[in-house]
């Protein structure tokens, strides 16, 4: 299948979400002064975020359990992972994803600290890495909506390199698979994702649910995976 990049997404984010992401526990009352400047940044984060993202569905899923080696597209990506291996089990297809909210934030939450601007830099970083999160769940939206086209509308949780024992070092193929260039990604040396705020993952595809691998509507509150990367307290 052919890569789909998707420019110019729309981010809508939600300031108790932000507040949860700065360590308020759900419904908390801040200060007047803070919940002011939660609202005047997530105005301005609205100007700085520039969201691009890229996926390609793979048919094809070669695992080797005895050496926890994953071949997924014929060959297009190659590595060991016991989680991918058993994330990908029963799975029909594989949907590779990246994307990225660009470096506008990051680029002014690090001036606010550099000026001594503490807490509103915390504060839009925190926006930031929310609104990464919003991109990602709007991705899968996107890929849930193609699978349910092709009979299988049925997920499993996103799963991003360093997380488990799948290695940052595969971060520069999924990248060149997803035509990351294109998007203003890439890795440094350490094969961390450039902008910060942007992420690589990897989600199963089948027609039948399988509650071993964390199928995911995002919905924390109702969710007993504990295991996931991408859960938080609510």
């Amino acid at each position: 299948m052919i890569i789909i990049i998707i420019n110019d997404i729309k981010v809508k984010t939600d300031k108790n979400e932000v507040k949860k992401q700065l360590g308020y526990k759900e419904n908390t009352k801040t200060t007047p002064e803070i919940e002011e400047s939660i609202s005047t940044l997530i105005e301005k984060a609205n100007t700085l975020i520039k969201a691009r993202s890229s996926y390609k569905i793979l048919d094809k899923i070669d695992l080797d359990e005895k050496n926890s080696l994953v071949n997924l597209g014929d060959g297009k990506l190659k590595f060991k992972s016991k989680d991918i291996l058993n994330l990908l089990q029963n799975q029909e297809q594989v949907a590779l994803l990246t994307l990225t909210i660009g470096k506008g934030i990051e680029e002014e939450s690090l001036k606010l600290f550099n000026e001594g601007q503490l807490s509103d830099a915390t504060i839009l970083d925190a926006i930031g890495s929310i609104a990464t999160q919003e991109v990602a769940n709007y991705l899968t939206e996107i890929i849930k909506e193609q699978g349910i086209e092709m009979g299988l509308p049925y997920l499993t949780m996103r799963y991003s390199p360093g997380y488990g024992d799948l290695t940052l070092d595969i971060q520069p193929k999924l990248l060149s698979i997803l035509d990351g260039e294109k998007l203003g990604i890439r890795t440094n040396s350490s094969h961390l994702l450039i902008p910060q705020k942007s992420i690589t993952a990897i989600i199963g595809l089948s027609d039948k649910k399988d509650d071993k691998v964390g199928g995911c509507d995002f919905n924390c509150k109702e969710c007993d995976y504990n295991i996931c990367i991408y859960r938080r307290e609510n």
